[in-house]
């Protein structure tokens, strides 16, 4: 059985119009490197939007950051 890959699991939890964030990928995907990722994505010729948006840590401090969505798979 072929092991899946990191972008495979990536795209796949896309579908659907769904975003991906950084703890997503972390936690569910075992992608510590989700920018390296979706680099590696639309350099394959996928059209992956970014959009960054504001939450808080564990410490109840303001962070920022970028979460995923696939536009269009490549041809």
């Amino acid at each position: 059985m072929a092991k899946i890959k990191h972008k495979q699991r990536v795209l796949d939890a896309m579908q659907g119009g769904k975003t991906v964030s950084p703890w997503y990928a972390i936690n569910t995907l075992g992608n510590t490197r989700l920018a390296s990722t979706i680099h590696s994505l639309k350099k394959d010729g996928h059209v992956i939007t970014s959009e960054t948006v504001e939450g808080k840590n564990k410490f109840g401090d303001k962070i920022h950051y970028a979460i995923y969505k696939l536009v269009k798979q490549a041809d």
